[in-house]
């Protein structure tokens, strides 16, 4: 009787065995549609060794399959490429107690479809909106940490977003900081890889965080800035990052990190954050090259996932610098637009298939500048054109430390969002 008690006993633990070292529920999740994050959901083996994620393309479901390079998550964001295309994502593992590799895959369940970029839309529906460069330099140039942190309290966000409301912004882009290494928020991953405290260069205060509650009294979104490199002129981050004191392309050591730092914005901000605006993916110094090449690991793939990481539906947008307004990558909801004055009208909506038409520029006589570069009836016409024909306005202006945009700025933009809410 112990004897068969005993055999049945293994038996059992060989079929429960069989049953946990299995990938168990495999689904793709998300909508077939370009500009749209997918991904793969499944119940894992509980004491795994490793798991490695590998996306394929074909034009039939049961055609020949090809790799996609540089494609490694469970996630993959959907570019306009990959329209009338099926998708296969294949799973591979093992375990802890066995070398050998437990595989599984699915494939979509009809091609990839492009629907314009539904993402933008609430983007066109805001027509226009500002954006501040509220950077270290710029507002605090002297002193050090105690400056950057009480400038960064000082600033009035209900005053600031009554002011935005009251101009009739559509939304708002802010910036998390630039090259200086100084944040408005702080950011654990950069502190530790720099082994500052918090305070050090990220603010103690979150003021995007403080932002958001205030602005979305007004439904008003918010965009966040970031350049696509880490800070060129901050030696501590230069030495610890292994980055050089200049714009150059990041490395498959720095660019983790970075990732790593957008991913935990990101994911503290979730939904809240509707965009990113990523500064300098330039074609100089191989920075755009570098960030493109698909057999590196980390890729313009990771790094955009790293930003919509809180958020699936933000939108992103990589700048090219100066020029005529295009497309900088195929991972761009939006055109970056970055120009020195409004010298260019869109003709339609998209500037390709999936990306919104977007100008930007400053309203003073420079960025940063404190003049004003329009006469505001120039202005109103030419945003009246812009808005008609279907593409979207973003304007710097600039503000006391407070957050109070200059009172010539705001009295401009007043007369922009009166033209706007009529059309």
């Amino acid at each position: 009787m112990k004897k068969k008690i005993l055999y049945l006993t293994v038996i059992s633990f060989f079929i429960l065995s069989c049953q946990t070292n299995q990938i168990k529920n495999l689904s793709l999740e998300g909508n077939l549609t370009a500009k749209n994050v997918l991904s793969a959901q499944c119940d894992l083996p509980e004491i795994l060794n490793e798991v490695e994620y590998s996306w394929y393309i074909s034009s039939s479901s049961e055609g020949e399959w090809e790799k996609l390079p540089g494609i490694w998550t469970n996630e993959i964001i959907l570019l306009t490429s990959y329209v009338d295309k099926y998708l296969k994502c294949e799973i591979s593992c093992s375990t802890k107690d066995s070398d050998k590799k437990i595989t599984a895959s699915v494939i979509s369940s009809s091609p990839i479809e492009i629907e314009g970029n539904t993402n933008t839309d609430w983007l066109l529906d805001a027509g226009y909106g500002i954006m501040v460069h509220y950077l270290k330099p710029a507002i605090v140039p002297d002193g050090g940490s105690k400056e950057w942190n009480e400038a960064v309290n000082s600033f009035n966000v209900e005053r600031f977003a009554s002011q935005v409301n009251d101009a009739g912004a559509g939304f708002v882009m802010f910036t998390l900081g630039q090259n200086s290494g100084y944040y408005c928020s702080p950011n654990s991953t950069f502190d530790n890889k720099l082994g500052v405290n918090p305070g050090d260069l990220c603010s103690k205060r979150d003021l995007p965080k403080d932002l958001i509650a205030e602005l979305k009294k007004y439904n008003i979104p918010l965009i966040l800035y970031l350049p696509s490199n880490p800070p060129v002129r901050n030696e501590l981050v230069s030495e610890k990052f292994h980055y050089p004191l200049k714009d150059t392309a990041t490395s498959q050591y720095n660019q983790p990190i970075l990732e790593d730092m957008i991913r935990e914005w990101s994911l503290r901000y979730g939904t809240d954050v509707k965009g990113w605006w990523f500064d300098g993916l330039y074609q100089w110094n191989n920075i755009r090259d570098t960030r493109m090449d698909m057999s590196l690991k980390h890729n313009i793939s990771t790094h955009t996932l790293a930003a919509k990481a809180g958020n699936k539906n933000s939108i992103v947008s990589y700048n090219y610098g100066f020029g005529k307004i295009r497309v900088n990558t195929p991972y761009c909801d939006y055109s970056s637009g970055e120009k020195r004055t409004i010298d260019e009208l869109p003709s339609e909506r998209w500037v390709t298939d999936g990306v919104q038409w977007f100008l930007f520029t400053y309203l003073g006589e420079k960025w940063g500048g404190h003049g004003l570069q329009f006469e505001s009836q120039e202005l109103v016409n030419k945003v009246e054109q812009i808005v008609k024909n279907k593409g979207v306005l973003c304007l710097e202006v600039v503000t006391s430390p407070e957050g109070e945009i200059l009172p010539h700025h705001l009295d401009q933009i007043i007369e922009v969002g009166k033209k706007i809410h009529k059309i």
